[in-house]
């Protein structure tokens, strides 16, 4: 699948030189994927110093870049909408599951610095963490299944201020 006037011989001998000519102290550590990359361009390349590009070519180049996410404006609304109903469960969290949920998610902190640092066991951070993402799935089930943006969890709440 290569634009008119493009050989594939000519792509490959192209790609290979390319690589060739690089320097033998070079750190590649995937070169079939790095070839692959080297011919993209030389497509890429092609297209853009030729005077009169088809649609069918354009068509034809959009598939070799399925990588590339489309981000709509929708998808980046609900992205958005997901990560405000995320932060809003954290936000509703007890205190200490609060605490132990984000040192551990978002500060990347072990489990044992988290326990020394708040000066309680690593049972109890494992025991606070497993609360937290408790309470927080069965936020947002609730919040999912009833629409509401003030979903009240007696359950989830009792269960968070019990013990530490």
């Amino acid at each position: 699948m290569t634009p008119p006037g493009l050989e594939v011989d000519d792509l490959i001998q192209e790609s290979y030189a390319k690589l060739a000519s690089l320097p033998a102290d070079s750190q590649i550590v995937h070169p079939k994927a790095y070839l692959f990359q080297i011919a993209k361009r030389l497509i890429s390349d092609y297209i853009r110093h030729s005077t009169v590009i088809s649609i069918e070519t354009m068509a034809e180049t959009a598939q070799l870049f399925v990588s590339e996410v489309a981000f709509t404006p929708e998808r980046i609304l609900s992205g958005r909408q997901e990560l405000e109903r995320l932060y809003d469960a954290i936000a509703r969290l007890p205190g200490p599951c609060r605490t132990v949920f984000v040192m551990r998610k978002f500060d990347d902190m072990p489990q044992k610095a988290i326990a020394a640092e708040l000066r309680i066991s690593e049972n109890t951070v494992e025991k606070l963490m497993s609360r937290a993402l408790r309470m927080i799935v069965e936020y947002l089930q609730l919040r999912e299944l009833h629409g509401e943006n003030d979903v009240r969890l007696a359950s989830v709440e009792s269960k968070g201020h019990r013990g530490a």
